[in-house]
């Protein structure tokens, strides 16, 4: 993976933000190497389909619509770079006076989960004319993922803080955080 010099596409501050500096790292170079392009993806591939920046750093399903139309050739993805996990947000305030519908949120996303596992032809071709990309795109890249949906536990957050550390270090963020700051207690 040589993008020494080169201009590298992606949001700012994503997981896909943190896989360029993990990628870069493991291939034995710095952020500072790479000319980083900051741009949402539409905007990124369209400055990548153009030859406006040599690389883009994206997430499914856009990662696998890429690789299918307009034949990107994948330089790595984030197995063994990173972990990679899926949120779910709801207000602080909303969270604190009603973790009972939390409770019942997570138990109903993990039988979506599940049935998605069990039908991703189906799940493919609902979402489809949502996301207005072809179903086969979409059954491709929810395989990508294992849809099971649990509170976030000590390996997310130190995974996180990780993450929130290394972007500090970077100046990406202008003061340190805790992670564990963000999460409320009794969802962990």
């Amino acid at each position: 993976m040589d993008l020494k010099g080169k201009k590298v596409a992606f949001n700012k501050g994503s997981d896909v933000h943190w896989l360029v500096v993990n990628a870069l790292q493991k291939a034995g170079l710095k952020y500072g190497d790479i000319q980083p392009a900051y741009l949402s993806p539409a905007d990124a591939r369209a400055a990548f389909q153009r030859g406006a920046v040599d690389a883009w750093a994206i997430w499914d399903p856009f990662f696998v619509a890429a690789q299918k139309q307009i034949e990107a050739r994948v330089l790595t993805n984030a197995t063994g770079i990173e972990n990679r996990y899926q949120y779910f947000l709801s207000a602080r305030e909303y969270a604190e006076k009603r973790p009972e519908v939390l409770a019942i949120a997570i138990e109903e996303l993990s039988k979506v989960g599940q049935w998605i596992r069990q039908n991703y032809k189906e799940a493919a071709a609902e979402l489809a004319p949502i996301q207005g990309l072809d179903p086969e795109v979409i059954e491709t890249a929810l395989r990508h993922y294992q849809h099971i949906y649990k509170p976030i536990d000590d390996t997310v957050l130190n995974d996180q803080q990780r993450i929130a550390d290394t972007f500090y270090d970077l100046k990406l963020i202008p003061k340190k955080i805790s992670v564990r700051d963000a999460v409320l207690s009794g969802n962990r």
